[in-house]
């Protein structure tokens, strides 16, 4: 009967470690998970796939999850890659068929991009929708100068009265008499171009950014995990010695 009762608590402080472990570590452990978007909780109605754009570009369309709804982001990335730079921050305001944000496509590249739309729920569960193909053309096209028309040489009419030009003569001693003086032409300044400036090596400061965003935010998901873990060994070995000297 002792022993049944041993094994009765030691099952009941087992239940209640697993139940308090589970509080802990279910919140860390659990990925965000895409949402059901098909009610249109997350759409981009403007900028549209495969159109060119150029200057500020307006973002329009809807983040709307009602009394679900905690933020959404807008972010842009060079087509073909995952790295995306923040547009919006956490907008905590719902839009429907509205102004999502802005753009200023004169900061990046001329290129192919995505537009990306998130729109999160408090469990961090998110809807998602991605425009792509979207041409940045910002650099004017270089045209073709057009050939100046070659004038008909016209024959000038004499000048009456013309004043002869003076022919430099040499003196007895062998001094020359100069001639006019002729002033050459002086040359136009030249312009040295400044290169631009607004990245590193071809990349981006906010895709720079935006990686090392997502590298420090795992980074320190991680040291969470290994912290709340090593908590739940103590507190389980606590509770294991607690129940070995009740018993």
């Amino acid at each position: 009967m002792h022993d049944t009762c041993k094994v009765i608590r030691f099952a009941l402080a087992f239940l209640i470690l697993a139940a308090l472990l589970g509080n802990v570590f279910a919140p860390t452990l659990a990925a965000p998970n895409t949402r059901d978007c098909s009610a249109g909780n997350a759409a981009i109605l403007a900028p549209q796939t495969g159109v060119a754009v150029t200057g500020i570009v307006q973002i329009e369309g809807t983040a709307s999850l009602g009394g679900e709804f905690q933020y959404y982001k807008l972010e842009v990335a060079p087509v073909n890659t995952e790295a995306w730079a923040d547009l919006t921050g956490q907008a905590n305001q719902q839009v429907v068929n509205g102004q999502l944000g802005v753009w200023d496509s004169a900061a990046v590249a001329d290129g192919a991009y995505m537009l990306r739309l998130r729109v999160v729920d408090p469990t961090g569960n998110y809807c998602e929708t991605i425009v792509t193909n979207i041409s940045v053309q910002n650099a004017l096209p270089t045209q073709e100068p057009t050939p100046a028309e070659t004038p008909t040489p016209t024959e000038a009419p004499p000048i009456e009265n013309a004043v002869p030009t003076p022919i430099p003569t040499t003196s007895p001693n062998g001094t020359g008499t100069p001639g006019p003086t002729v002033t050459p032409p002086r040359a136009a300044p030249s312009r040295t171009p400044v290169p631009g400036s607004g990245g590193i090596g071809g990349i981006e400061i906010d895709q720079i950014v935006g990686v090392a965003t997502d590298f420090f935010s795992a980074l320190g998901r991680i040291f969470l995990f290994g912290v709340l873990a090593m908590a739940g060994i103590f507190f389980f070995v606590g509770v294991v010695y607690f129940v070995r000297r009740v018993l």
